[in-house]
């Protein structure tokens, strides 16, 4: 549209002026640079003061003897807070001793496997020589090809 000197107001529409509210195009842009810049760098503070948080709870619950305990705990970093948790917890996690069983449990191994277990131990400490199925399955366990797992299949059924 044009006024009385004949300016032409539209001729102005791509300098980025329109809008005054919000300055010049290169200016927004910067602007809108600088916020991105400025939240990554929020972001990357936030990573850091996490990881060192973490560490910070991890040398807390160490110096206390319970370094396990750190991934659960969800409180302040501080020492003193930390072992009042470690104290309320004392329930879930023990009291760090180990406590006699009150009952020793049931053996379910018979006399006569004690023996056959004993048998056993004595023959491999005397160096007592394997029986004929002892020597065939060894054979049958020991095959690298087709033939010799055929000969130790074939020795097994002649020794019984």
């Amino acid at each position: 549209m044009s006024d009385a000197w004949g300016i032409d107001d539209s001729a102005n529409g791509d300098l980025g002026n329109g809008n005054e509210l919000h300055g010049p195009k290169a200016l927004r842009d910067a602007y809108e640079a600088m916020k991105r810049q400025n939240k990554e760098l929020q972001d990357g503070l936030a990573s850091i003061q996490t990881e060192l948080r973490s560490q910070k709870i991890a040398s807390v619950f160490e110096s206390l003897g319970v370094p396990g305990a750190a991934s659960l705990y969800q409180g302040d970093p501080d020492p003193e807070k930390a072992k009042a948790w470690i104290e309320s917890m004392q329930g879930v996690f023990g009291n760090g001793s180990t406590q006699p069983a009150s009952s020793a449990p049931a053996s379910t191994v018979t006399e006569e496997q004690r023996e056959q277990l004993k048998r056993m131990t004595e023959a491999g400490q005397q160096g007592t020589p394997m029986g004929n199925m002892d020597a065939a399955f060894a054979a049958v366990g020991d095959a690298t090809d087709l033939s010799s797992l055929i000969a130790g299949f074939q020795n097994a059924t002649r020794t019984t």
